[in-house]
């Protein structure tokens, strides 16, 4: 799971607090050269555009990690999650402290996965890298300063902030017929994000349909397929499948439940949905039905 980070966190919500009985000025400081070590930039590659807030970045949780190990140790620092909610989204309250500087921060964390033990893991990674971006890790992600552009060329930058580069206006659920131009723009498609995508389109049209149309390319797996290009003429086709899937059920489920349904995703009711968002819909949509009697 990918923490969601990027300019929409609500940064003021966290707290860092000392102990009460002690006097700030009594309290250890944290040295000039780790504060440096802990705002070094990241790693390019442990950060990506986030799939479902689309012109901001998430970063992996692991290099939140693997930098809070380099500058404080294994057993300088500590996380400790809370439960605090448990509908469709999962929320914990998390609560970083590294003992020796006398540093604790709490932020709140949360994720709508339907596996559920996906949902609590995404919950605390998200919480712990909020709690990180305190202590200034991942800085240069949230000031936008990482220059992370997408993979298709289209150079919008994907790096914590809106981006700048305007875009093709797109069908509902940005899922193109077959007469639009043949470029990324239309199905979003990277090699960053391929096998998401695909696994995604195989969750929703099933093993049978999905295999049907990527055999009629020739191809068993999505692994097979030897180009970008190529494999955007396939995802065009499971686009156009889902597309009609998509349509029936929200005709089936009607609209107040749909608009309910978008709601508790936080999608907003007019906006066009990314593939990305538009699975998650359709999956909370056949969720509904199925628990109708």
């Amino acid at each position: 799971m990918q923490p969601v980070n990027g300019v929409d966190q609500a940064h003021d919500a966290a707290t860092i607090s000392s102990p009460p009985t002690e006097h700030s000025e009594d309290l250890p400081q944290l040295p000039e050269d780790l504060k440096i070590k802990l705002k070094e930039p990241l790693p390019r590659e442990a950060v990506s555009p986030n799939p479902q807030k689309p012109g901001l970045s998430g970063i992996k949780v692991i290099y939140v990690v693997e930098r809070l190990n380099d500058v404080f140790g294994l057993n300088g620092w500590h996380i400790d999650n809370e439960i605090v909610e448990t509908g469709r989204m999962v929320v914990v309250r998390a609560t970083l402290t590294i003992p020796k500087y006398s540093i604790v921060i709490e932020q709140f964390g949360g994720n709508d996965n339907p596996d559920r033990g996906d949902a609590y893991k995404g919950a605390c990674t998200d919480a712990l890298s909020k709690c990180a971006s305190y202590l200034g890790i991942g800085m240069d992600v949230y000031k936008g300063l990482h220059d992370e552009r997408t993979r298709d060329g289209s150079g919008a930058h994907q790096n914590g902030s809106r981006s700048t580069v305007s875009q093709p206006a797109s069908r509902p659920a940005s899922m193109p017929n077959s007469t639009q131009s043949r470029n990324a723009s239309p199905t979003g498609l990277t090699s960053r994000n391929m096998a998401a995508r695909f696994t995604g389109m195989r969750s929703v049209l099933g093993v049978p349909e999905y295999g049907d149309i990527l055999g009629r390319h020739g191809y068993r797996e999505v692994t097979n397929i030897p180009s970008l290009e190529k494999a955007r003429d396939v995802y065009r086709m499971l686009l156009d499948a889902f597309r009609v899937r998509f349509g029936e059920a929200k005709r089936t489920l009607g609209n107040a439940e749909y608009v309910k349904i978008l709601g508790e995703l936080r999608l907003n009711p007019k906006a066009k949905l990314n593939p990305d968002q538009a699975v998650r819909v359709f999956n909370r949509m056949e969720e509904t039905l199925n628990a109708r009697p």
